[in-house]
């Protein structure tokens, strides 16, 4: 069973946070300001840094999958083989992570993408890879 675990993108200051800084392990219980929510199957996380006017940020979690280069890949990046670009992305249809290619392919992702794909970034922090629309 592999571990489960989030990153978040910040729409609004345009910043991912890592799950490291999600957790804040080094702030006290009074010093930290992002929180994670479950509610009805979804998760929710939050920036309180401003109380009155919370931010939403977007979860992407961990697919427990590695590039060729052992970097973690998580939902919204885009990995490049030799037969294109591909979004990694949560398929309701199937309980479980696709690859989506700029072609319109769909394929399975898993263990093997450490053999031969690389990591070339999200699609949050760099829309210009593929067409693909964020939602």
């Amino acid at each position: 069973m592999r571990e489960i675990k989030f990153r978040a993108w910040d729409d609004e200051n345009k910043k991912m946070y890592s799950p490291e800084e999600l957790e804040q392990e080094n702030a006290s219980d009074l010093e930290k300001t992002i929180y994670g929510y479950l509610s009805y199957g979804t998760v929710l996380i939050y920036d309180f840094k401003n109380p009155n006017d919370p931010i939403e940020l977007v979860p992407l979690q961990s697919t427990g999958w590695f590039d060729n280069e052992q970097k973690e890949i998580f939902e919204g990046d885009v990995v490049e083989s030799d037969n294109g670009l591909y979004q990694i992305m949560w398929s309701e249809e199937i309980a479980g992570f696709i690859l989506l290619g700029n072609d319109g392919s769909v394929g399975m992702g898993g263990p093997y993408m450490s053999e031969t794909f690389k990591l070339k970034g999200n699609i949050y922090q760099n829309p210009e890879l593929l067409n693909f629309e964020v939602k």
